[in-house]
């Protein structure tokens, strides 16, 4: 159900979030920086650009998503202590991309998509009940912005890109995550046409924090997963 933007801004003010977040690959945040902005999956797929596969691609089209934009208003990274599962590079924007004057139309789900069922109520329906409910520690409520094939622009709510560093490299080339994606990313910066120079760029360094992601990527992941995501 859509829900007022100017209500939404207000209250998600009022509970102290003061910006949104989305996560993704290495590639496809280079595709974004190119376009100048975040696209739905299914506009990346209409426009016969690049994008990473996700896991969740068939569910998103299964419950008819697929040409949403997704926010979280909380960095999961840092909430769960680990890497993001949707990709490395971590686009933070100002709360304000909300009063964007050709914003979609907003609407709040209960729960990712990949946990739903069907016939069940996946989003608030009133802004009463969002008010109520919706809070910052509930990380799996999402903004969604609705059916939409067009660019939101960075410019100007983008205020940081944060990329992880999973300390790894590929022996057999020498290849080291971090720097081959800083690369990519930076050429998409330079060379993209947009005036991304308010955005601030930082690597994220989870070495002396109580983070298991770089356990998680040297372990877990599998080097096939991490080519996928740091590499283009």
């Amino acid at each position: 159900m859509e829900l007022d933007r100017k209500l939404v801004l207000e209250k998600l003010r009022d509970k102290g979030i003061t910006h949104l977040y989305h996560a993704n690959t290495v590639a496809t945040a280079c595709t974004f920086l190119r376009q100048g902005g975040l696209l739905s999956r299914g506009a990346v797929e209409a426009r016969g650009l690049y994008q990473t596969p996700q896991n969740s691609d068939d569910i998103d089209k299964k419950f008819n998503v697929w040409n949403d934009i997704f926010f979280d208003s909380i960095d999961l990274h840092t909430f769960f202590s680990r890497q993001n599962h949707y990709g490395p590079v971590l686009f933070k924007f100002n709360i304000d991309v909300l009063s964007y004057d050709q914003l979609p139309p907003i609407w709040v789900t209960k729960d990712n998509p990949t946990r739903w069922k069907k016939g069940e109520n996946n989003y608030f329906l009133t802004i009463e009940d969002f008010e109520s409910e919706y809070s910052l520690g509930k990380y799996r409520e999402m903004i969604t912005l609705r059916n939409t094939t067009e660019v939101l622009p960075f410019i100007p709510y983008l205020e940081e890109i944060i990329l992880d560093d999973p300390k790894l490299m590929i022996k057999s080339d020498d290849t080291i995550f971090l720097n081959a994606a800083a690369d990519a990313l930076r050429k998409e910066l330079n060379e993209s046409g947009f005036d991304y120079s308010h955005v601030t760029r930082k690597y994220r360094d989870c070495s002396s924090n109580f983070c298991y992601c770089l356990s998680n990527y040297k372990g877990q992941v599998g080097i096939q997963k991490l080519k996928d995501k740091f590499l283009i």
